[in-house]
């Protein structure tokens, strides 16, 4: 989402052996680069998830849509849940966050915690 956050995903990925032959499918952009861009896959990490529950330029409906609407084929939202599930449901995350858990038993959502991804479970 962010600029920060972009360079800082670059250079990891610069530095990552596995990558090597990847590198040149791999995008990495902020959202407002995003404008009018589109892809397979999309891995939007929000990085959202602060003791005082700011939401920060999420709040803005533009730029959720813009995140949530350019993959053509998977989207891979990266983030902190109780984020937008303690304090912002009404905010365009939380109603996406709301809008996954309550269709994800159809098979076309689906919530992965961290911990189980962590241990290897899924």
């Amino acid at each position: 989402m962010y600029a920060e956050q972009e360079r800082l995903l670059v250079r990891l990925l610069s530095e990552q052996d596995w990558a090597t032959g990847y590198r040149r499918l791999i995008k990495i952009d902020t959202v407002d680069s995003y404008q009018g861009k589109e892809n397979r896959i999309i891995i939007v990490a929000t990085t959202r998830n602060n003791p005082r529950f700011e939401q920060g330029f999420l709040s803005s409906r533009e730029r959720v849509n813009v995140a949530i609407s350019r993959a053509m084929d998977r989207l891979v939202i990266v983030g902190a849940a109780r984020m937008w599930r303690e304090r912002h449901q009404a905010s365009p995350l939380g109603r996406v966050l709301a809008h996954i858990e309550q269709h994800r038993d159809a098979g076309r959502y689906a919530l992965v915690q961290a911990s189980s991804i962590e241990e290897g479970k899924t």
